[in-house]
């Protein structure tokens, strides 16, 4: 907008030196020589009047003001001058080219004032105005969409937004060609809003398409391919499709140490992705980590085998190539002089949560204790920095195998039950003193639910750099009833049933605190 503001100061310039100047006579062009005639500089006539130095364009000056304030996140001063440019776009020589990128200058800056209403307005008034005098193909579309799919978003209207971001997403290729790298943070944005509305087969063809555009550009392995490869491994992740998680971050992995076989923080990044994942499959569902099968049932979502798996403490089988992924990044975080506090963190915890996983609290411990002294030094002077351990975090737990959601379960069918516990950590992040606060679950769901709480392992809070018990910490245990599962008997009985905490306090439990 800069540049064009200044080619319309340019104009107005011309125009007003012709009216405040009277030109000079026109001399007669001298004869083009010959080649051959050496060729003699021409003496530069007098101006017969020095010109005036022109006022700047109000347009430009209003808009380097609201520029200004914008960029330093004085929204509020800088709504007035988007305003103002609005209002002088409206009357300038060029209204289809100046005023759309006004209304997206102040629909972007009502966006961030919280006033939604205005920037739908903004932001649709421009996207009507391309549409009339560009066309719908028109690559200018992409901003006013954009900017409309973002303030949905912030609304929770994730189905409008996503259909918003399509339509971006298809104007950008149009112009752009398939594979232009200006859709990437759309492809994001497109993802997080199929992801909100559970539509997690659209979030990853939003991820994969990121990943592709990043290898058709710059080759499959390159450095530049990592983002786009740690995305897609943490949306996996969090759909607990440990498995194919891994399998990014090994590729990120292997990117980061080919172009840099020491320390880098995509190799430590990645590295302790591929440690967590290993942790969480052992934790949630052990009988997978050693194969890619699936061990649900694929047309019910049933789990096959023990209703419950008891052992709360791993077997001395289970997966150690998450521990050895782990160990490998704290190498590399030690390896540099001068390490990113926030890798430094990253490694020492997920180390410190695999042994305390391995029921080894007397291994787990030391990495607790330096990263509590590392995070207490910080917090010092940034009160508002995140401290993990400040509060128990839940480090291990199994759910019952029937209370899970079923694979690829609609929504509406089925009905969460839930439970909330209260407990007791203990200093080496043990559940105890279990009560029941409140529950809907039938009895055999509320006997099941408890005792996986019981077998849940915390990693303790930690005060003045030493590991202490922790009261009342909660934790809310689902289960996922199908529509025929869910009779009225059943809801009448859980309803009934709501027994005080003191007289349910039983087992031992724990939780991630809500």
């Amino acid at each position: 907008m800069n540049s064009v503001l200044a080619a319309l100061l340019i104009t107005a310039g011309s125009t007003q030196g012709q009216a405040d100047v009277e030109p000079p006579p026109a001399a007669v062009a001298p004869a083009i020589p010959e080649a051959t005639v050496p060729q003699v500089p021409a003496k530069p006539g007098a101006p017969q009047e020095r010109l005036k130095i022109l006022g700047q364009d109000i347009r430009l000056e209003a808009y380097q003001q609201f520029r200004a304030l914008y960029e330093t996140g004085q929204y509020w001063q800088a709504l007035p001058y988007a305003k103002r440019v609005v209002e002088l776009s409206e009357h300038g020589e060029d209204p289809d080219y100046e005023l759309p990128v006004a209304y997206n200058n102040l629909g972007a800056t009502q966006f961030q004032i919280g006033d939604y209403a205005g920037a739908t307005d903004s932001y649709q008034k421009s996207l009507d105005l391309l549409e009339t005098t560009q066309g719908i193909s028109s690559r200018r579309l992409v901003v006013p969409l954009a900017g409309l799919g973002t303030v949905y978003a912030a609304q929770d209207q994730h189905a409008i937004a996503a259909g918003l971001y399509e339509r971006a997403l298809a104007v950008s290729r149009r112009a752009d060609g398939l594979f232009n790298l200006q859709q990437v943070p759309l492809l994001r944005q497109a993802a997080d809003s199929r992801s909100a509305i559970s539509d997690f087969a659209g979030a990853e063809r939003a991820h994969q398409y990121a990943l592709k555009i990043a290898e058709q550009n710059y080759g499959y392995g390159d450095t530049r391919t990592i983002p786009a490869l740690l995305e897609l491994g943490g949306f996996y992740e969090n759909l607990h499709e440990y498995i194919a998680a891994r399998l990014m971050y090994l590729r990120a992995r292997d990117a980061a140490l080919a172009a840099n076989p020491g320390f880098s923080p995509d190799a430590v990044t990645a590295l302790t992705g591929i440690s967590r994942c290993h942790r969480l499959q052992y934790s949630l569902n052990p009988d997978t980590s050693e194969s890619a099968q699936p061990q649900r049932d694929e047309f019910t979502g049933d789990f096959a085998g023990r209703v419950f798996p008891e052992a709360r403490a791993p077997s001395p089988s289970a997966d150690r190539t998450g521990l050895k992924a782990a160990q490998h990044a704290l190498e590399l975080v030690r390896s540099t002089p001068d390490p990113p506090v926030e890798l430094v963190t990253q490694a020492l915890l997920e180390l410190g949560d695999w042994f305390q996983v391995l029921a080894k609290p007397g291994q787990s411990m030391p990495y607790y204790v330096e990263v509590a002294a590392l995070l207490d030094g910080r917090s010092a002077t940034d009160p508002l920095l995140a401290h993990p351990l400040r509060e128990p975090r839940m480090v291990f737990y199994r759910p019952p195998a029937g209370a899970p959601r079923k694979i690829n379960a609609p929504a509406g069918s089925f009905v969460v039950r839930k439970t909330v516990f209260s407990f007791l950590v203990t200093e080496a992040g043990l559940p105890q003193d279990i009560a029941v606060v409140s529950s809907d679950m039938n009895e055999s769901q509320l006997m099941l639910s408890r005792r996986a709480i019981a077998r849940a392992i915390y990693s303790p809070r930690f005060a003045e750099g030493k590991a202490v018990a922790t009261a009342g910490v909660t934790f809310t245990s689902e289960w996922f009833d199908t529509a025929e599962e869910a009779t009225p008997a059943d809801d009448a009985e859980s309803t009934a049933k709501q027994p005080p905490a003191a007289e349910t306090a039983v087992e031992p439990a724990s939780d991630p605190g809500t």
